[in-house]
């Protein structure tokens, strides 16, 4: 299919019957080498099969960039972004896995190891990336999400600009673009906004274009987080995330309300949670006198955002952690009991203080190991 002196073949999806039906059709141009105008939740597009070079030359051509950036790769979630970057650093995992899918773009130096960007014919590449640079998106609109399900080669996109050249949040300027085959009309997009693209070097990261995530929303997201899970999340699991700031704070030093400026989130939760329950008092006051707070906590149940996000999840017992991988056997690779040794953290439920003072002693011991297993280095070991 080559491009046309013709206007695009116009849909209005609210025209139309049954949404399917267009999503087929996007998808059969797609394969033929056509070049579809669609609608993400943050702008508007052009598409193209990154297994056809005509369309591919046709987005380079329309972004016209004097010093070209990277044309967008679409991946269908974030275990995918892994196959386009082997190595993918810690820091975009972690960004991939809390923004996907959404409004985040993901841009990484040439992967010095071979993956599905090598695949690509040479001529592709040198379109797709003349810099060498990989760009990265998973759209959260289900319109483009279905049609990439049907799509037999990966998609790529560039976004569609008005005419003073600012980023398009309706379909307006597919109209007269002769470039495009296919044009589907959405409405405006959800957020009206571009995604933000974030560049990833090693450790590193930097916005190299405002967007959708401001950079406070981006850092949180960036951070390590180890969330710690019990029953009810309102005695054990609730204490060591209270202890856990405590210990953090001080190997970081910082306080322990500021540790994701310093990288680090911490969190609880119950298998059988009900949402909203207080701390134990015992528990409150053990860990007033421990230099920590539970006065705000509030449970909660584990849920699969929290999954998504952890980078570490600790168990009190060996049931919790069997419960946990029922639930959500993807925590596998993350989940451990928090005793190094392998032993449960006995439940001090309906116990006096000093029941809890022992409970919060030994889990302040296993967070011990577990801290410099982490790698984060405790300052007065070396004192």
């Amino acid at each position: 299919m080559t491009a046309s002196p013709e206007p695009p073949q116009w849909i209005d999806l609210s025209q139309c019957d049954d949404a399917r039906d267009v999503v087929h059709r996007a998808a059969a141009c797609l394969a033929q080498g056509g070049v579809v105008g669609l609608a993400s939740e943050t702008v508007y597009c052009l598409a193209a099969s990154a297994l056809n070079p005509a369309g591919v030359a046709r987005l380079r051509t329309q972004r016209g960039d004097a010093e070209p950036r990277p044309l967008t790769i679409v991946v269908k979630g974030a275990e995918e972004a892994a196959d386009w970057v082997p190595d993918i650093p810690q820091v975009a995992g972690r960004l991939a896995r809390r923004s996907w899918p959404g409004p985040l773009a993901l841009v990484f130096p040439r992967p010095r190891r071979a993956g599905l960007f090598d695949r690509l014919s040479a001529e592709v590449r040198a379109m797709i990336s003349p810099s060498g640079d990989v760009a990265l998106r998973c759209p959260e609109d289900p319109l483009i999400r279905q049609v990439l399900r049907f799509c037999p080669a990966p998609l790529v996109l560039s976004l569609v600009r008005n005419p003073d050249l600012s980023p398009a949040t309706t379909a307006g300027p597919l109209r007269t673009m002769a470039h495009v085959d296919m044009a589907i009309d959405s409405g405006p997009t959800r957020l009206g906004r571009v995604a933000t693209a974030v560049r990833v070097d090693g450790d590193a990261w930097s916005i190299v274009r405002e967007g959708a995530l401001d950079a406070a929303t981006l850092a949180a997201r960036t951070c390590r987080v180890l969330a710690f899970i019990c029953t009810g999340n309102t005695c054990r699991s609730p204490m060591a995330e209270a202890i856990c700031k405590v210990m953090l704070g001080r190997r970081l030093g910082c306080p322990p309300g500021e540790l994701e400026r310093h990288g680090y989130s911490v969190v609880s939760a119950g298998v059988a949670a009900s949402r909203g329950a207080p701390a134990a008092p015992h528990a409150v006051e053990i860990l007033r006198s421990m230099g920590g707070s539970l006065d705000r906590h509030r449970s909660r149940g584990l849920g699969p955002d929290l999954v998504r996000q952890a980078d570490h999840l600790f168990a009190m017992t060996g049931d919790h952690l069997e419960l946990l991988l029922e639930l959500a056997p993807e925590a596998r690779p993350v989940a451990s009991l928090l005793d190094p040794e392998g032993r449960d953290v006995p439940d001090p439920i309906g116990c006096d203080q000093q029941t809890y003072r022992r409970t919060a002693e030994s889990i302040e011991r296993m967070l011990s190991r577990r801290l410099d297993e982490l790698g984060i280095a405790d300052p007065s070991a070396s004192s």
